[in-house]
């Protein structure tokens, strides 16, 4: 058994009741690399598929241009890069390769120019051309996509260009610029390549993001993890979602009865993976109980290790004292109640865009209450807003949407300990 990483969980009580109905449980998986082991980063095989359309000129294009010079002096010379530009068609600027000379790589990247319209899945099958050049088990291999307009007719390409990717171990970062791209597209390239997407509100904050994507990266300590579930026939799986880093709700796959199998991609050093899943429990007496297993399977590029393992037993007590299951663990319900806050406004969202205008409004403003309770005035404002536009235009302003969006899902961020 590997030793590299390793599984902890909590639940929402020490103890819980005996009952003669089922109850609501909620498990805390964090998954961290284990202290003190060597955590030298694999070499990356990084593209950079960026927008170029008519809509990017100004400032927007020459602090993307700034953003990838600092990328270039911030990797080494076991690291490779590409750069593949993008409008109605591709363009490659900068062909995979190592780094040796960054100023030759900068020059190239200024050669950026804004014209015409945008199609995303140009950039992204060039991107991937050039990505495959230098694959490498070993490696971290990743294309940062950034945009900010709208890309017409070639959805459902983007999104066989983004299974192909997940199928070859290219994570894929989705970043949009400003209002007027579509978040479902960026939100779908993202999930079906195991990879996140996220809200770029101006041209101010692309040099920021981009230092953060490139921290992230040079953290990546594990990837290509997937971890199994094996519930006990007394446990159901209600859902499962991601916590941390970022909070997301995650796809499972049932390979046999009360068994899933959760792809979860990349563990960094920092904060590795924090997974809640809502369960039911339908245990009737007292007595400790093996409610799940956890199985993670991991590779360590940097290490060359491959397919390794780890496997935790859960646990959960029941008590006929309702005394005692009344203490709570206020870790996991803190999280928990950000998860709702994020799963309300997603909800809400979901009911504007099928025309359901009065139940969003009130999914809205139950939002902003949790969010209000959780100290995010901030963004509890954004929320009634929102609410406020849908109940007097129809629908919600997009720089709100994606605001709520996008930030809700860092709710957990301020958690980490």
């Amino acid at each position: 058994m590997a030793n590299e990483i390793s599984l902890e969980y909590e639940l929402n009580k020490d103890r819980f009741q005996t009952k003669s109905e089922s109850q609501l449980a909620y498990l805390l998986i964090d998954i961290k690399p284990v202290k003190g082991k060597n955590t030298n980063r694999a070499p990356l095989n990084l593209c950079l598929v960026m927008d170029r359309s008519a809509s990017m000129k100004g400032q927007k294009i020459e602090n993307v241009k700034m953003a990838i010079h600092n990328i270039i002096d911030q990797m080494s010379e076991t690291d490779y890069l590409s750069l593949v530009s993008f409008n109605e068609e591709a363009e490659v600027l900068v062909p995979g390769q190592p780094i040796l000379d960054r100023d030759a790589l900068k020059k190239l990247v200024n050669q950026l120019t804004p014209q015409n319209g945008t199609a995303i899945s140009a950039g992204m099958k060039q991107g991937l051309v050039e990505l495959r050049k230098n694959l490498a088990d070993n490696k971290i291999n990743r294309m940062i996509l950034l945009t900010d307009g709208q890309t017409y007719g070639d959805e459902e390409d983007c999104q066989q260009f983004a299974a192909e990717a997940a199928s070859e171990g290219i994570l894929i970062t989705a970043l949009g610029v400003g209002d007027e791209w579509y978040e479902e597209v960026l939100d779908t390239i993202a999930q079906k390549s195991n990879g996140k997407s996220d809200y770029i509100a101006t041209p101010d904050d692309i040099i920021p993001i981009f230092a953060d994507e490139m921290s992230n990266l040079q953290s990546v300590f594990a990837q290509s993890a997937v971890i199994t579930l094996r519930f006990s026939q007394d446990v159901n799986l209600r859902k499962i979602c991601r916590a941390l880093p970022a909070i997301s709700e995650l796809e499972y796959t049932t390979i046999a009865d009360n068994c899933v199998l959760i792809n979860i991609g990349e563990i960094d050093v920092n904060q590795g993976q924090t997974l809640l899943a809502e369960v039911f429990l339908n245990l009737r007496q007292e007595g400790k109980y093996r409610i799940a297993q956890a199985e993670l399977v991991y590779d360590i590029p940097a290490k060359n290790l491959f397919q390794q393992k780890v496997r935790k037993d859960i646990v959960a007590e029941l008590s006929e004292s309702e005394l005692l299951s009344k203490k709570i663990n206020p870790r996991v319900m803190n999280v928990a109640e950000r998860v709702s806050a994020y799963d309300l406004q997603t909800r809400a969202m979901e009911q504007a865009a099928s025309g359901d205008i009065a139940g969003a409004t009130r999914k809205l403003r139950a939002a902003a209450t949790r969010l209000l309770n959780l100290d995010e005035t901030e963004l509890a404002e954004t929320a009634l807003e929102e609410a406020l536009n849908l109940s007097k235009q129809g629908s919600m302003s997009s720089s709100g949407t994606k605001k709520l969006r996008y930030e809700t899902r860092k709710l957990t961020r301020k958690l980490v300990s």
